[in-house]
């Protein structure tokens, strides 16, 4: 029941976003996807690495879903960089 609301919530964020909003999910998803390719990462590495489907990290990639602050930190440390990195727009 929890994840059924979950994706509501999802859902109902992006139905509500603005275009600006959703441009800057997409800059930060940018941001993550170039530095884990600069390291020579898949989306599958870094899933292992942190226990997140694929399928979720390319979500955020692509900017469809806005990660919580922990899973920044997660991936970032996956990756071998800063939080603030993926801000850089």
């Amino acid at each position: 029941m929890i994840y059924h609301n979950l994706v509501g919530l999802i859902i109902y964020d992006l139905v509500t976003m603005t275009t600006d909003e959703h441009n800057y999910l997409k800059k930060i998803g940018e941001n993550i996807s170039n530095l884990r390719k600069e390291k020579n990462l898949s989306q599958l590495d870094i899933g292992d690495i942190i226990n997140m489907e694929k399928s979720n990290l390319s979500a955020i990639e692509n900017g469809r879903q806005n990660p919580a602050t922990l899973t920044l930190k997660k991936i970032a440390d996956a990756i071998g960089c800063e939080v603030i990195d993926f801000f850089k727009i």
